[in-house]
Formats: structure tokens, C-alpha cells, sequence
């Protein structure tokens, strides 16, 4: 079955999650390595001071056992810290899955505008016409009925009317750049 990017996303969210937990548990076992570290060098001095053969080799124990110790978790910690937390195999299987599982969604949105594609066409198709018409009408409007008449250039008050370039009709609200660049990307990315 087919993971989506989301559940892959989740997997590695869990990844990081554990790997964050194993470094804080890491970093408490060394802080608490440090006391008995001191101890035993202290239970060492001790056993000198009285001459205690026994009790000097079992600080000196504790002392090896506590330092390996230490070296060990500081080792495991700088993995953990530093290392990847997949193998290399692992980590190109996983991208090319979360890439495989977004070309699949894309996939699917695209199938679903291509369905609504025609219309789009059509839209624009008659938005285009309608601009069209609309100048063609104002052009009969202007030259036919008109006459191109001077005076119909001003206003009442003898102001230069904002169309004395000729009447021209320009949408308020133009969908035409929006349904072009819509058009244009579809067929560059679909077709």
C-alpha cells in the first residue's frame, strides 16, 4: 500500500522524536556518571590515606568502571547527535517515496482540472467576446450613430471627457490576465 506524504512525514517526525529522547536519556546518564565518578576518586584518596589495599581496588573499580562508562554514553551520544538516523539506502528510498506520493496527489488534482479545463476555455473564449462586443458596439456607438461628433468629447461643464481617445470599453474586473496565464500554464505543464 501506497503511504502518503503525510504518513511519511509522520514516520519521520517519530524518527526525530525517539532519536531526541535517546539523546536527553543519554545526557542524564552522563550527569549522573559524574557524582560516582568523584566518589570513587575520593573512596580512592580514602583507601590510601588508611592504607586499605580492598577498599582501593574496589574505588579504583568503581573509578574504571564509572570513566568507561562515561566514555561510553559521550560515544553514543555524539551518534546519536551526529550520525543519520537512516542508512543511506534507506534515506533515497524514503525521498523517492515522498516524491512518488506527491506526483501521485499532483496527479490527481491535475485529472481533476482537466476535467474542468473546457470551461476554462469557454470562459475565456466568451470574456474575450464580450470585451469584443462591447467594442464593436462603442465603436458604432461612437462612429456610425455618433458621427464622431467634437462636442460629445466634452462634458456639461466643457471638461475633456476620460475616453477622448475614442470610446473604449476596459473591464472593471478583468479575468482575461487570470484566465490566460491559467490557460497557458495548463497546456506548458499538462499538454
Amino acid at each position: 500500500m501506497t503511504r502518503t506524504v503525510k504518513e511519511i512525514f509522520q514516520e519521520l517526525e517519530n524518527m526525530e522524536n525517539d532519536n531526541a529522547k535517546l539523546i536527553k536519556k543519554r545526557q542524564e546518564e552522563l550527569e549522573a556518571i559524574g557524582p560516582t565518578i568523584e566518589k570513587a576518586k575520593q573512596d580512592i584518596v580514602e583507601a590510601k590515606n588508611k592504607v586499605d589495599a580492598e577498599a582501593y581496588n574496589k574505588a579504583k573499580t568503581e573509578l574504571w568502571t564509572a570513566g568507561n562508562t562515561k566514555e561510553l554514553l559521550e560515544e553514543e551520544l555524539e551518534k546519536l547527535q551526529n550520525n543519520p538516523l537512516v542508512s543511506k539506502k534507506e534515506y533515497h528510498k524514503l525521498a523517492k517515496e515522498i516524491t512518488a506520493a506527491a506526483e501521485s496527489v499532483n496527479a490527481e488534482i491535475l485529472d481533476k482540472i482537466s476535467k474542468y479545463f473546457p470551461e476554462f476555455e469557454k470562459l475565456k473564449e466568451n470574456f474575450t467576446r464580450n470585451v469584443e462586443d462591447a467594442n464593436k458596439a462603442l465603436s458604432k456607438l461612437e462612429h456610425a450613430i455618433g458621427k464622431n461628433t467634437e462636442s460629445y468629447k466634452y462634458d456639461d461643464q466643457g471638461g475633456l471627457v476620460q475616453r477622448y481617445h475614442g470610446l473604449d470599453y476596459t473591464p472593471k474586473k478583468s479575468v482575461a490576465c487570470l484566465l490566460n496565464k491559467f490557460v497557458e500554464t495548463y497546456n506548458r505543464m499538462v499538454k
